[in-house]
């Protein structure tokens, strides 16, 4: 029996027409700043180790995938992740 591969989420961001970002969504690079100021909010950690690392990226994640078709998303990913703010962001599944 052969298991078919779920598909994932994949993103490409562009910018002027230069290519920023192209991978997986999951993967999606978030600012070191923000990653150091939502573990403090979340876990009162200035200093985050991997686990809460994982823990914000996963929760900023599942915070973008809310606002996907809402007019706040592109403020906010852009907020997160350092990309300009009139990047173009194109998602796809893989």
């Amino acid at each position: 029996m052969l298991l078919k591969a779920k598909k994932k989420r994949y993103l490409t961001v562009t910018h002027n027409e230069a290519l920023i970002y192209d991978g997986f969504w999951s993967d999606l690079p978030f600012t070191e700043e923000i990653i150091i100021n939502k573990s403090i909010e979340f876990f009162d950690d200035k200093e985050p180790c991997a686990i809460h690392r994982g823990a914000v990226h996963m929760r900023l994640l599942a915070e973008l995938e809310q606002l996907l078709s809402t007019p706040d998303f592109q403020k906010l990913f852009c907020l997160y992740t350092g990309f300009p703010m009139d990047c173009a962001v194109h998602l796809s599944e893989k």
